[in-house]
């Protein structure tokens, strides 16, 4: 039997759209294959959220279902949808061959050019053991920094267990800042992996029950896979976005640079537009660095001077004002900078991202509507520290992001000569803090104890953490690469912790 495992990328909600590319896949003349099998949520997309529920919606799919049907004359097809199981909406699969539709809700067995086929949805660990010949898994898992070994290794021991070859089909695409990694797998039954897909890439492998093939090896650069991961998910939510192109502050600094290599991977240099937005408290440092970026990238550089747009906003406002405090200058600033980008990303047609890391944004050293403004937020599920191994990375071949933005302090330049470090630990503390606050809810005291730290300075990051759930609430969609920190919580708003 010839199986085709499609890394199929559909688009969240576009029910015809989707169904047509699926009948392009079925009508496909090569290579033949006795069933094209597409992941869970191949139909409707993910996530769907509310619209999972949606009975136009519905009666979408159950139409498409029935135009699919009529394509499979000589190919099976197996694929996920929404449906409706009495009263409550379902994840589902659909079995479809000569016109018939079988709906398959968890686990059932098919037969199909004399081989019966167990159809699973949901978790593979859980699925009944049921006899079959060939076992295909449905599913729609988030990528996540080190899960593709894991799901591999499960993958490996699931079938070495029931003793048949078992072929993993995931969901590929980007939306609402989750990425899908596409994985198409297959291991027999051995446990061996004999198949392996490109991720973050659509396309068709074929696996054919009668080929004898090698055990395979996953072997990848963890900082590598999630560069892919990052640039992958940046391009497909702009381009799902309705955009081609992107537009940021480009500042001399690592956050930016990173940014810009994702961009400029994602979507080719030509589409990329960086500004450069230098102001009374830029060095000329920041601005030579940018430039040297911009040039081994080959992207877009413009520059813009703000001290111009911050004096008339203060004249504005001097009837009333006559001297703003210094930390509402910084804010105005940093405001004045995201509503330049947004003018030109109107005049270009490009989309305004944002460059804050992870970082920033759990302790909330940003600007609400400032540098936080954008449609999405490539890094915001990078710890500043790890961006320091993703820019060595990059640069393992030849220097791409010039070493002086890697050797540099961090800073936002929002008042001459300012350092991160001037209200803040240092990044590796920091990085450390964090998660042992939010992620393990370790007390200040015994994260000081752990990390030989002051207990002080560990209780001023945590007040801080918890004051900045008010900016996390409202920025933009944010990458997911990792188990994230704030993803997964609810956390007021308004509340007062005592630490």
């Amino acid at each position: 039997m010839k199986i085709k495992l499609a890394s199929f990328n559909p688009l969240t909600a576009d029910i015809r759209g989707n169904k047509e590319h699926i009948i392009a896949l079925l009508k496909a003349p090569a290579p033949a294959a006795d069933l094209l099998v597409l992941p869970e949520a191949a139909l409707c997309g993910c996530p769907m959220l509310d619209l999972f529920e949606d009975e136009r919606l519905l009666k979408e799919t159950l139409s498409s279902l029935k135009e699919i049907a009529k394509e499979t004359k000589n190919t099976a097809c197996v694929l996920g949808f929404q449906d409706k199981l009495g009263k409550d909406f379902v994840s589902a699969a659909a079995f479809i061959y000569k016109g018939k539709i079988t709906k398959i809700y968890d686990s059932e067995v098919v037969s199909l050019a004399g081989k019966d086929l167990q159809i699973i949805l949901g978790d593979l660990q859980d699925a009944p053991a049921q006899d079959a010949d060939i076992i295909i898994h449905l599913s729609a898992r988030p990528y996540e920094k080190g899960n593709v070994p894991e799901r591999l290794d499960a993958l490996k021991k699931f079938a070495k267990k029931r003793g048949v070859p078992v072929l993993e089909c995931n969901l590929l695409g980007g939306g609402d800042g989750l990425i899908f990694d596409g994985l198409c797998a297959c291991a027999n039954k051995k446990g061996e992996l004999t198949l392996l897909g490109e991720l973050f890439r659509e396309r068709v492998s074929l696996w054919d029950s009668e080929e004898k093939s090698q055990p395979l090896t996953y072997k990848a650069d963890p900082r590598g896979e999630v560069l892919d991961a990052l640039s992958f998910g940046l391009g497909d939510f702009v381009q799902k976005a309705g955009y081609s192109k992107v537009i940021f502050g480009l500042s001399g600094g690592l956050d930016s640079a990173v940014t810009a290599v994702l961009a400029a991977s994602a979507l080719g240099g030509e589409s990329v537009y960086a500004v450069s937005l230098p102001s009374y408290c830029t060095s000329d440092l920041s601005k030579s660095l940018a430039g040297q970026l911009a040039r081994n990238l080959g992207i877009n550089l413009e520059e813009v001077a703000v001290k111009p747009v911050l004096e008339g906003m203060k004249n504005a406002v001097g009837h009333i004002v006559s001297h703003l405090k210094d930390v509402t200058e910084q804010k105005l600033h940093s405001r004045l900078r995201a509503n330049i980008l947004f003018t030109l990303g109107g005049e270009y047609g490009a989309m305004p991202i944002s460059t804050d890391d992870l970082s920033e944004l759990s302790v909330g050293s940003c600007v609400l509507y400032g540098d936080t403004a954008g449609r999405l937020l490539p890094i915001g599920d990078v710890f500043k520290t790890e961006l320091y191994d993703l820019a060595a990375y990059i640069n393992k071949n030849r220097e791409i992001i010039p070493q002086g933005i890697i050797d540099r302090a961090p800073t936002s330049e929002l008042r001459p000569n300012q350092k991160d470090e001037d209200t803040l630990p240092a990044y590796p503390l920091l990085d450390k803090i964090i998660p042992l606050y939010v992620a393990q809810g370790l007390t200040p005291q015994e994260i000081a104890r752990k990390c030989k730290a002051p207990l002080e300075t560990v209780t001023d990051v945590c007040r801080r953490i918890d004051a900045a759930d008010y900016k996390r609430a409202q920025t933009a969609p944010i990458l997911k690469v990792t188990r994230r920190l704030f993803t997964d919580l609810q956390r007021p708003v308004t509340k007062k912790i005592n630490l």
